[in-house]
C-alpha cells in the first residue's frame, strides 16, 4: 500500500513537471509589466516578477486560475493567476 502511495505521488509530480514544460514564452504578446506564455492554444498572463509567475514556471499551473474566453490577442483565451492581472493586461 505504501509503495502505491509513493508511486502515485511520483507520477503526479512527473505530470506537473511535464505540464510546466509545455508552456512556451510568447514575447510577441508581452505588454509592459506582463509576461505571457502559450499553452494548449491559450495565453497565460503574469505580472513580471510575481510569485505566481515563478510558480507557473515550476509547476505549469497556478493554484488559482481566472479565464477570459476569446478576449486576448487574435481572439485567444487568456488565463491568469488573478482577475486583477487579466484586467491590467487587457486594459493596455
Amino acid at each position: 500500500m505504501f509503495k502505491r502511495i509513493i508511486l502515485a505521488a511520483l507520477m503526479a509530480g512527473t505530470a506537473l513537471s511535464a505540464q510546466a514544460n509545455t508552456a512556451t514564452p510568447t514575447p510577441q504578446y508581452d505588454k509592459a509589466g506582463y509576461s505571457t506564455f502559450s499553452q494548449d492554444g491559450r495565453l497565460w498572463v503574469f505580472k513580471e516578477g510575481s510569485k505566481e509567475l515563478e510558480e507557473f514556471k515550476k509547476t505549469g499551473e497556478p493554484v488559482k486560475q481566472y479565464t477570459r474566453i476569446g478576449e486576448g490577442p487574435e481572439g485567444m483565451t487568456v488565463k491568469g493567476a488573478s482577475d486583477e492581472d487579466l484586467n491590467g493586461y487587457l486594459a493596455k
